[in-house]
């Protein structure tokens, strides 16, 4: 096993080939956007079982991460499973970060099983919620905020970059990695190709900020159909939604979350995604007047005694 703290070009190559057999195969992406963006970044322990040796394979057999929260995602290739890969990069993550909270992303059955038989138990539910655009799911009219004066406008980042980390870190203070974003987490999000700044839309009163709904869209797959505006396909995430903790409860989020919803509806978008933390009672409610439902799980597990 090789552990670092930066992966060699090859390494990142072999764990993306890997990443892509795993997902294929399980049907859910073993790493999220922060695991991903760590992979080239910096901060993170790797924690790679390369590919077996006279292989001639360019594919790792195994992989795990921890984030600088202590947070863990990995997998193992499907080819190499049952053959004590996951165990041995499981007690390789707790001799390390024993306080790890390790993700099961999908919450697959073989996962949770495998953590649960070693200990570990759920501590934190995140939910995947989606909604079909079609002409068959109309949108309700968007509702208006309750501030009177209150304007939208889109990201410029010179501009707005530090009121924006600065409000993320108000409205997501309670939370475990979104608040925790700096202006150079910021930055690298703006550097992906998806990012455009006309779908990171404002709110603000007086000129300050009150409120954003940052909208995601999928690239088109290389050489497939491509719905919704040029580029990209027919899937958006509603990547997150955030307001000031002293417009909380005055209809800004749902302002911003309808304006952002007709907008990719009349684009062409034909399904919209988001996540949501699972005992977001407030969240979760404001999201099913909008017509999403429950598509998908992840879970995070703990030993007990990391508490």
């Amino acid at each position: 096993m090789i552990t670092s703290d930066a992966l060699s070009s090859d390494e990142r190559h072999s764990v993306g080939r890997l990443l892509e057999a795993a997902t294929a195969h399980d049907g859910v992406p073993a790493l999220d956007e922060a695991a991903r963006l760590a992979l080239t970044g910096t901060g993170a322990r790797h924690l790679l079982i390369p590919a077996a040796p006279g292989s001639g394979e360019a594919t790792a057999q195994g992989y795990a991460s921890i984030l600088p929260d202590g947070t863990v995602q990995g997998m193992v290739h499907p080819e190499a499973r049952r053959q004590g890969h996951g165990t041995a990069l499981l007690q390789a993550v707790l001799a390390k970060r024993p306080d790890a909270g390790v993700w099961a992303h999908g919450a697959l059955e073989p996962a949770l099983a495998f953590l649960e038989g070693r200990g570990l138990r759920a501590t934190r539910r995140l939910l995947t919620l989606s909604r079909d655009l079609g002409p068959s799911a109309p949108l309700p009219a968007v509702p208006a905020a309750r501030i009177d004066g209150l304007q939208l406008d889109t990201f410029v980042a010179e501009r707005d970059a530090e009121a924006w980390v600065e409000l993320n870190a108000q409205a997501f203070a309670e939370h475990p990695e979104q608040g925790a974003l700096t202006r150079e987490d910021l930055d690298r999000r703006i550097a992906e190709p998806w990012f455009d700044p006309e779908d990171l839309l404002l709110a603000r009163h007086g000129g300050e900020l009150l409120g954003f709904v940052w909208i995601k869209r999928e690239p088109a797959d290389a050489g497939g159909e491509r719905s919704g505006t040029a580029g990209c396909s027919g899937v958006a995430e509603l990547y997150v939604v955030g307001t000031a903790p002293r417009a909380q409860g005055r209809g800004v989020a749902g302002h911003l979350i309808g304006t952002a919803l007709h907008r990719l509806s009349a684009d062409g978008t034909a399904l919209v995604e988001l996540y949501v933390e699972a005992d977001n009672t407030a969240a979760l409610e404001l999201y099913r007047h909008w017509g999403f439902s429950v598509a998908g799980r992840d879970v995070q597990m703990r030993l007990p005694e990391a508490g």
